[in-house]
Protein backbone atom coordinates (compact mmCIF):
# COMPACT_ATOMS: atom_id res chain seq x y z
CA UNK A 1 0.00 0.00 0.00
CA UNK A 2 1.40 3.65 -1.05
CA UNK A 3 2.51 5.81 1.11
CA UNK A 4 -0.23 8.26 -0.28
CA UNK A 5 -3.34 6.21 0.10
CA UNK A 6 -2.36 4.92 3.94
CA UNK A 7 -2.32 8.73 4.61
CA UNK A 8 -6.11 9.13 2.72
CA UNK A 9 -6.71 6.06 4.93
CA UNK A 10 -5.69 7.67 8.47
CA UNK A 11 -7.38 11.26 7.28
CA UNK A 12 -10.60 9.91 6.39
CA UNK A 13 -10.79 7.74 10.22
CA UNK A 14 -9.06 10.90 11.99
CA UNK A 15 -12.43 12.85 10.14
CA UNK A 16 -14.57 10.48 11.30
CA UNK A 17 -13.83 10.12 14.56
CA UNK A 18 -13.34 14.52 15.35
CA UNK A 19 -16.68 14.49 13.67
CA UNK A 20 -18.59 11.92 15.97
CA UNK A 21 -16.43 13.45 18.62
CA UNK A 22 -17.64 17.20 17.95
CA UNK A 23 -20.62 15.33 17.82
CA UNK A 24 -20.73 14.24 21.21
CA UNK A 25 -19.78 17.01 23.09
CA UNK A 26 -22.34 19.37 21.00
CA UNK A 27 -25.34 16.63 22.40
CA UNK A 28 -24.03 17.42 25.61
CA UNK A 29 -23.75 20.88 25.96
CA UNK A 30 -27.20 22.74 27.47
CA UNK A 31 -29.62 24.45 24.10
CA UNK A 32 -27.95 28.04 24.97
CA UNK A 33 -24.51 26.82 24.56
CA UNK A 34 -25.38 25.05 21.68
CA UNK A 35 -27.22 28.08 20.14
CA UNK A 36 -23.38 30.29 20.93
CA UNK A 37 -21.78 27.18 19.33
CA UNK A 38 -24.25 27.82 15.92
CA UNK A 39 -24.02 31.75 15.91
CA UNK A 40 -20.28 31.61 16.38
CA UNK A 41 -19.94 29.59 13.55
CA UNK A 42 -22.64 31.66 11.35
CA UNK A 43 -20.59 34.77 12.44
CA UNK A 44 -17.48 33.67 10.98
CA UNK A 45 -19.02 32.19 7.89
CA UNK A 46 -20.53 35.62 7.25
CA UNK A 47 -16.77 37.14 7.70
CA UNK A 48 -15.27 34.79 5.61
CA UNK A 49 -17.60 33.32 2.42
CA UNK A 50 -18.04 36.76 0.89
CA UNK A 51 -19.15 34.78 -2.74
CA UNK A 52 -22.09 33.35 -0.72
CA UNK A 53 -22.63 36.85 0.13
CA UNK A 54 -22.85 38.42 -3.11
CA UNK A 55 -25.06 35.37 -4.61
CA UNK A 56 -27.94 35.77 -1.59
CA UNK A 57 -27.66 39.46 -2.50
CA UNK A 58 -28.17 38.80 -5.72
CA UNK A 59 -31.16 36.81 -5.69
CA UNK A 60 -32.78 38.78 -2.98
CA UNK A 61 -32.69 42.12 -5.31
CA UNK A 62 -34.38 40.31 -8.21
CA UNK A 63 -36.99 38.83 -6.45
CA UNK A 64 -37.53 41.56 -3.93
CA UNK A 65 -36.85 44.83 -5.41
CA UNK A 66 -38.96 46.45 -3.00
CA UNK A 67 -37.62 45.57 -0.11
CA UNK A 68 -35.24 47.79 2.34
CA UNK A 69 -31.42 46.75 2.25
CA UNK A 70 -31.59 46.48 5.94
CA UNK A 71 -33.72 43.51 6.03
CA UNK A 72 -32.30 42.20 3.00
CA UNK A 73 -28.92 42.01 5.44
CA UNK A 74 -31.18 40.36 8.17
CA UNK A 75 -31.93 37.88 5.92
CA UNK A 76 -28.45 37.11 4.77
CA UNK A 77 -26.88 36.98 8.30
CA UNK A 78 -30.03 34.81 9.64
CA UNK A 79 -29.19 32.20 6.77
CA UNK A 80 -25.37 32.00 7.78
CA UNK A 81 -26.93 31.17 11.13
CA UNK A 82 -29.31 28.59 9.89
CA UNK A 83 -26.53 27.14 7.74
CA UNK A 84 -23.98 26.98 10.71
CA UNK A 85 -27.26 24.72 12.77
CA UNK A 86 -27.80 22.79 10.14
CA UNK A 87 -23.97 21.54 9.96
CA UNK A 88 -23.67 21.29 13.63
CA UNK A 89 -26.76 19.45 14.20
CA UNK A 90 -26.51 17.13 11.47
CA UNK A 91 -23.42 16.00 12.94
CA UNK A 92 -25.06 16.13 16.82
CA UNK A 93 -28.25 15.09 16.06
CA UNK A 94 -27.25 10.53 16.05
CA UNK A 95 -26.03 11.28 20.05
CA UNK A 96 -29.13 13.27 21.12
CA UNK A 97 -31.51 11.89 23.30
CA UNK A 98 -34.40 10.80 20.95
CA UNK A 99 -36.89 11.83 23.64
CA UNK A 100 -35.46 15.30 23.63
CA UNK A 101 -34.99 15.50 19.80
CA UNK A 102 -38.46 14.65 19.25
CA UNK A 103 -39.74 16.98 21.66
CA UNK A 104 -38.67 19.71 20.18
CA UNK A 105 -41.09 19.23 16.96
CA UNK A 106 -44.42 19.97 16.04
CA UNK A 107 -46.68 18.91 13.17
CA UNK A 108 -49.35 20.45 11.02
CA UNK A 109 -51.76 18.54 8.63
CA UNK A 110 -49.55 15.39 8.86
CA UNK A 111 -52.63 14.04 7.80
CA UNK A 112 -52.12 14.99 3.94
CA UNK A 113 -49.12 11.98 3.85
CA UNK A 114 -51.00 9.68 5.42
CA UNK A 115 -53.68 9.72 3.30
CA UNK A 116 -51.42 9.11 0.53
CA UNK A 117 -49.85 6.82 1.64
CA UNK A 118 -53.12 4.77 2.43
CA UNK A 119 -55.31 6.24 -1.16
CA UNK A 120 -51.74 4.99 -3.55
CA UNK A 121 -49.13 2.97 -1.33
CA UNK A 122 -46.95 5.19 -2.11
CA UNK A 123 -46.08 9.09 -2.72
CA UNK A 124 -42.93 11.57 -3.05
CA UNK A 125 -41.96 14.01 -0.15
CA UNK A 126 -41.05 17.42 -1.54
CA UNK A 127 -38.69 19.54 0.16
CA UNK A 128 -36.99 22.55 -0.12
CA UNK A 129 -33.68 24.08 0.96
CA UNK A 130 -35.97 26.02 3.60
CA UNK A 131 -35.34 25.66 7.52
CA UNK A 132 -34.76 22.55 8.97
CA UNK A 133 -34.86 20.39 5.63
CA UNK A 134 -32.36 17.50 7.10
CA UNK A 135 -35.50 16.80 9.50
CA UNK A 136 -36.85 15.14 6.57
CA UNK A 137 -34.60 12.56 6.91
CA UNK A 138 -34.38 12.27 10.46
CA UNK A 139 -37.32 12.63 12.48
CA UNK A 140 -40.23 12.50 9.98
CA UNK A 141 -38.49 9.29 8.81
CA UNK A 142 -40.20 7.44 11.68
CA UNK A 143 -43.72 7.91 10.83
CA UNK A 144 -43.79 6.10 7.58
CA UNK A 145 -42.35 2.50 9.00
CA UNK A 146 -43.65 0.26 6.52
CA UNK A 147 -42.48 2.44 3.01
CA UNK A 148 -39.33 2.16 1.42
CA UNK A 149 -37.71 5.37 2.51
CA UNK A 150 -35.17 7.05 0.91
CA UNK A 151 -33.50 10.76 0.36
CA UNK A 152 -31.85 11.82 -2.99
CA UNK A 153 -29.16 13.77 -2.50
CA UNK A 154 -25.52 14.63 -3.80
CA UNK A 155 -21.95 13.42 -2.41
CA UNK A 156 -18.90 15.62 -2.08
CA UNK A 157 -15.72 14.99 -3.32
CA UNK A 158 -14.38 14.14 0.49
CA UNK A 159 -14.86 9.80 0.52
CA UNK A 160 -15.28 10.75 4.26
CA UNK A 161 -17.98 13.31 4.34
CA UNK A 162 -19.83 11.01 2.31
CA UNK A 163 -19.95 7.69 4.05
CA UNK A 164 -20.53 10.17 7.63
CA UNK A 165 -23.74 11.67 5.13
CA UNK A 166 -24.73 7.95 4.34
CA UNK A 167 -24.44 7.02 8.20
CA UNK A 168 -26.58 9.88 9.44
CA UNK A 169 -29.09 9.02 7.00
CA UNK A 170 -29.28 5.23 7.82
CA UNK A 171 -29.28 5.53 11.56
CA UNK A 172 -32.98 6.54 10.85
CA UNK A 173 -33.76 4.42 8.12
CA UNK A 174 -33.68 6.26 5.41
CA UNK A 175 -31.86 5.23 1.77
CA UNK A 176 -29.40 8.23 0.78
CA UNK A 177 -29.74 8.11 -3.06
CA UNK A 178 -26.55 9.84 -4.95
CA UNK A 179 -28.56 12.13 -7.60
CA UNK A 180 -25.95 10.79 -10.33
CA UNK A 181 -27.42 7.69 -11.50
CA UNK A 182 -30.51 8.77 -9.30
CA UNK A 183 -33.55 7.78 -11.65
CA UNK A 184 -32.76 4.24 -12.35
CA UNK A 185 -33.10 3.76 -8.18
CA UNK A 186 -35.65 5.32 -8.21
CA UNK A 187 -37.65 3.75 -10.18
CA UNK A 188 -36.59 0.11 -8.83
CA UNK A 189 -37.79 1.47 -5.34
CA UNK A 190 -41.21 2.45 -6.55
CA UNK A 191 -41.91 -0.44 -8.69
CA UNK A 192 -41.75 -2.03 -5.53
CA UNK A 193 -44.95 -0.51 -4.65
CA UNK A 194 -43.63 0.97 -1.21
CA UNK A 195 -41.91 4.11 -1.91
CA UNK A 196 -41.46 7.29 -0.18
CA UNK A 197 -38.37 9.21 -1.25
CA UNK A 198 -37.26 13.14 0.06
CA UNK A 199 -36.43 15.35 -3.17
CA UNK A 200 -35.45 18.72 -2.56
CA UNK A 201 -36.69 20.70 -5.62
CA UNK A 202 -35.68 24.22 -5.48
CA UNK A 203 -32.34 24.25 -6.45
CA UNK A 204 -30.94 25.49 -9.98
CA UNK A 205 -30.34 22.23 -12.68
CA UNK A 206 -29.27 22.32 -16.52
CA UNK A 207 -31.99 23.02 -19.21
CA UNK A 208 -31.49 19.51 -20.52
CA UNK A 209 -32.16 18.30 -16.83
CA UNK A 210 -35.76 19.97 -16.15
CA UNK A 211 -38.07 22.33 -17.49
CA UNK A 212 -38.42 26.08 -17.16
CA UNK A 213 -40.86 28.00 -14.87
CA UNK A 214 -42.60 30.92 -13.34
CA UNK A 215 -40.65 31.46 -9.98
CA UNK A 216 -41.37 34.78 -8.03
CA UNK A 217 -42.24 36.44 -11.96
CA UNK A 218 -39.15 34.89 -13.39
CA UNK A 219 -38.25 32.24 -15.67
CA UNK A 220 -36.24 29.41 -13.16
CA UNK A 221 -35.26 25.98 -14.18
CA UNK A 222 -37.02 23.21 -12.41
CA UNK A 223 -36.58 19.49 -11.79
CA UNK A 224 -39.00 16.71 -12.94
CA UNK A 225 -38.18 13.63 -11.09
CA UNK A 226 -41.19 14.09 -8.82
CA UNK A 227 -43.29 15.67 -11.40
CA UNK A 228 -42.66 12.32 -13.26
CA UNK A 229 -42.61 10.17 -10.93
CA UNK A 230 -45.90 11.46 -9.91
CA UNK A 231 -47.41 10.45 -13.68
CA UNK A 232 -45.69 7.58 -13.97
CA UNK A 233 -47.04 5.49 -11.01
CA UNK A 234 -50.18 7.69 -10.43
CA UNK A 235 -49.09 9.39 -7.11
CA UNK A 236 -48.95 11.99 -5.25
CA UNK A 237 -46.34 15.13 -4.35
CA UNK A 238 -46.64 16.03 -0.81
CA UNK A 239 -44.46 19.00 0.17
CA UNK A 240 -43.36 19.36 3.61
CA UNK A 241 -41.78 22.47 5.45
CA UNK A 242 -39.69 22.02 8.48
CA UNK A 243 -39.42 25.99 9.94
CA UNK A 244 -37.51 26.30 13.29
CA UNK A 245 -37.92 28.98 15.67
CA UNK A 246 -35.21 32.21 16.44
CA UNK A 247 -33.05 29.90 18.72
CA UNK A 248 -33.70 26.81 17.33
CA UNK A 249 -35.73 25.18 19.88
CA UNK A 250 -38.41 23.90 18.33
CA UNK A 251 -39.31 23.01 14.80
CA UNK A 252 -42.59 23.02 13.05
CA UNK A 253 -43.33 20.97 10.26
CA UNK A 254 -46.23 21.57 7.78
CA UNK A 255 -47.33 19.48 5.31
CA UNK A 256 -49.50 20.52 2.35
CA UNK A 257 -52.17 19.16 0.19
CA UNK A 258 -50.80 16.80 -2.17
CA UNK A 259 -49.95 18.09 -6.11
CA UNK A 260 -50.47 14.70 -9.12
CA UNK A 261 -49.47 14.84 -12.13
CA UNK A 262 -52.22 14.40 -15.10
CA UNK A 263 -51.67 11.26 -17.08
CA UNK A 264 -53.00 12.63 -20.60
CA UNK A 265 -51.99 12.11 -24.44
CA UNK A 266 -49.28 14.79 -23.73
CA UNK A 267 -47.00 13.60 -21.41
CA UNK A 268 -44.72 17.37 -21.78
CA UNK A 269 -47.55 19.46 -20.88
CA UNK A 270 -49.17 17.27 -17.84
CA UNK A 271 -45.18 16.75 -16.21
CA UNK A 272 -44.69 20.97 -16.89
CA UNK A 273 -48.16 21.89 -15.00
CA UNK A 274 -47.02 19.70 -11.83
CA UNK A 275 -43.65 21.22 -12.09
CA UNK A 276 -45.11 24.37 -12.07
CA UNK A 277 -47.51 23.85 -9.36
CA UNK A 278 -44.28 22.77 -6.92
CA UNK A 279 -42.77 26.06 -7.83
CA UNK A 280 -45.51 28.08 -7.05
CA UNK A 281 -46.18 26.34 -3.87
CA UNK A 282 -42.15 27.32 -2.84
CA UNK A 283 -42.65 30.56 -3.74
CA UNK A 284 -45.52 30.66 -1.32
CA UNK A 285 -43.77 28.75 1.50
CA UNK A 286 -40.90 31.04 0.98
CA UNK A 287 -42.86 34.09 0.93
CA UNK A 288 -44.13 33.49 3.78
CA UNK A 289 -41.01 33.23 5.99
CA UNK A 290 -37.95 34.35 3.59
CA UNK A 291 -35.56 34.40 6.35
CA UNK A 292 -35.81 30.35 6.31
CA UNK A 293 -35.05 29.48 2.85
CA UNK A 294 -31.24 29.23 1.68
CA UNK A 295 -30.62 32.17 -0.57
CA UNK A 296 -26.80 31.48 -1.14
CA UNK A 297 -27.85 29.02 -4.45
CA UNK A 298 -27.81 30.48 -7.35
CA UNK A 299 -31.48 29.71 -8.18
CA UNK A 300 -31.36 31.58 -11.44
CA UNK A 301 -28.12 30.65 -12.85
CA UNK A 302 -29.26 29.29 -15.95
CA UNK A 303 -31.81 31.00 -17.21
CA UNK A 304 -30.29 34.57 -16.00
CA UNK A 305 -26.64 34.60 -15.04
CA UNK A 306 -25.86 37.73 -15.26
CA UNK A 307 -27.36 38.72 -11.87
CA UNK A 308 -24.83 37.00 -10.41
CA UNK A 309 -21.82 39.20 -11.71
CA UNK A 310 -20.13 40.64 -8.99
CA UNK A 311 -20.17 44.75 -8.84
CA UNK A 312 -16.93 46.24 -9.39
Amino acid sequence: MSVRREWGIFCAHALKWGANALGWILAKLPHRAFVCCVRGLGFVMAKLDRRRYWDARANLDFVFPEMGRAQKEAIIRRGYDNLAFIVLESVRVVFLPQEIYQARFSRINQRHIFDALQEDGQAVMMGLHFGYWEAMGTYLAQFYPAQERGSLGKLTKLDPLNTMLIQRREAFGVRFINKIGAFKELLKIYNRGKGLVGILVDQNISPKEGVEVEFFGHKATHTTIASILSRRYNISIVAIAVDFNEDYSHYTATYYPPIRAKNTSNAQADILEATQAQATLSEQIIREHPESWFWFHRRFKSTHPEIYQRPT
